[in-house]
């Protein structure tokens, strides 16, 4: 007789999806007949509540994991042990059959047990589940970022309300090669939180004396009030000192007033003619902007406003790399840097063109800001296409990347251009 090789068979392991929703569900099942067994009609979670004489917020649990429609998705919202045993001595007394109250007593052990095997706290146990639920990862990650936001301004002792970079890109006049552009940056609300702390205000400058960057009249900068916009600054106009190092200057908010009584509006503008080939290369594929916060902020907000002549329309892309350890992206694409980069993915938006499209709730005068700055420039309002990424609490450490890709190189575009922006 032929006798054949036995050969191994590969056999998956079940993932945490479908292992965690295995025991929800079982909990789920086991809950919906322990409120079914009441006497009482239930139909929300304050009947739960009254049928088996527990708290508010353990009827609402109850509630929520009975009619899940999703299990998993529910599964932040298991009561704690001291919780569950109330509830199966509750529904004891209230005359519940044993075999309902012994299902949900071990259904709550295989959940207990899955808890400590696959995370070891309830709370990473959340974050796991989280993976699996969009709109709960969503959730946790705006809530993680909230608790960064007030542990780093107070370790800061600064906050910003609003944090903004706005990159306007335009055809240099009379050219067919190369943009213009100029870079709009705000801090509204900055407030210094303990006395002594530094608020550094964007405004960065390195070779003062060889640098292609001026003032939006096309002025050359000497100081950072130069390219300050005092009209959509706080009055009065907040003071600057300036911090001169071998290579840079910064330049850093005067006082020491502290408070939201003491809340300062920044903003300043620049401009670049210019500074890069309307085309793409092979080094060079995007244009776009980035930005990193200077304290740590309520809300960012990094906008394009992009000539619609210069690039086809287009879904933008939204990318963010973490500063620590390797600092601030120099270019991008950049090989070198994409382990740097956040798992978290903002949404980029097209809002479409002209001001109506550019409006900002949480900044009532940025179109005006925007017109302004066009109309030192000599720029049309209504041909500019916006772009923009809005994200609540971003972290201190980001830096928040906004891009659009070029059209393909022409005949008398393979030079390049020099540049002092990111892109």
């Amino acid at each position: 007789m032929l006798k054949t090789a036995s050969m191994p068979i590969a056999v998956e392991s079940p993932t945490f999806e479908d292992v965690a929703t295995g025991v929800l569900s079982r909990l789920q099942f086991g809950l919906a007949r322990l409120v079914a067994s009441s006497t009482s009609e239930i139909k929300k979670a304050g009947d739960v509540e009254r049928a088996f004489g527990i708290d508010h917020r353990l009827g609402w649990q109850v509630f929520r994991l009975a009619n899940a429609k999703n299990p998993l998705a529910e599964g932040a919202n298991v009561p704690a042990r001291v919780s569950m045993e109330k509830l199966l001595r509750m529904a004891e007394k209230r005359g519940v059959p044993g075999d309902v109250i012994d299902e949900v007593r071990v259904a709550f052990e295989d959940f207990e047990r899955l808890v400590k095997q696959h995370a070891g706290t309830r709370q990473a146990f959340e974050t796991l589940m989280a993976g699996c639920i969009p709109e709960r990862q969503l959730q946790i990650e705006r809530e993680a970022r909230e608790a960064m936001y007030h542990a780093a301004r107070t370790l800061r002792g600064a906050s910003t309300r609003v944090s903004m970079m706005t990159s306007i890109f335009y055809p240099t006049a009379g050219g067919t090669e190369t943009i213009d552009s100029c870079n709009i940056m705000g801090n509204y609300g900055v407030q210094r939180l303990r006395v002594g702390a530094l608020i550094e205000t964007s405004a960065l400058f390195r070779d003062l004396r060889g640098s292609r960057v001026s003032t939006v009249t096309g002025e050359p900068i000497t100081e950072s009030t130069d390219i300050m916009l005092p009209q959509f600054c706080s009055t009065p106009r907040p003071m600057l000192q300036v911090h001169r190092g071998v290579q840079s200057a910064r330049y850093m908010l005067a006082g020491e007033s502290v408070g939201l009584q003491s809340a300062v509006d920044l903003v300043f503008a620049d401009f670049l003619a210019a500074g890069r080939s309307r085309f793409a290369t092979p080094e060079r594929p995007l244009i776009g902007c980035a930005h990193a916060t200077d304290t740590p902020a309520e809300l960012q907000v990094v906008d394009v406003l992009m000539h619609e002549e210069l690039v086809e329309q287009q879904r933008p892309e939204a990318a963010i790399y973490d500063m620590v350890p390797h600092g601030q992206l120099t270019k991008l694409p950049d090989p070198d840097r994409e382990f740097d980069r956040v798992a978290h993915k903002p949404e980029a938006r097209s809002l479409g063109r002209g001001p109506t499209a550019m409006r900002m709730i949480a900044l009532p005068r940025y179109v005006e800001m925007i017109e302004y700055v066009c109309g030192q420039r000599g720029w049309d309002i209504n041909k500019l296409r916006a772009y923009r990424i809005e994200i609540e609490y971003p972290a201190h450490t980001w830096q928040v990347a906004l891009t659009l890709r070029l059209p393909g190189p022409s005949a008398s575009s393979s030079r390049g251009w020099p540049s002092q922006r990111l892109f």
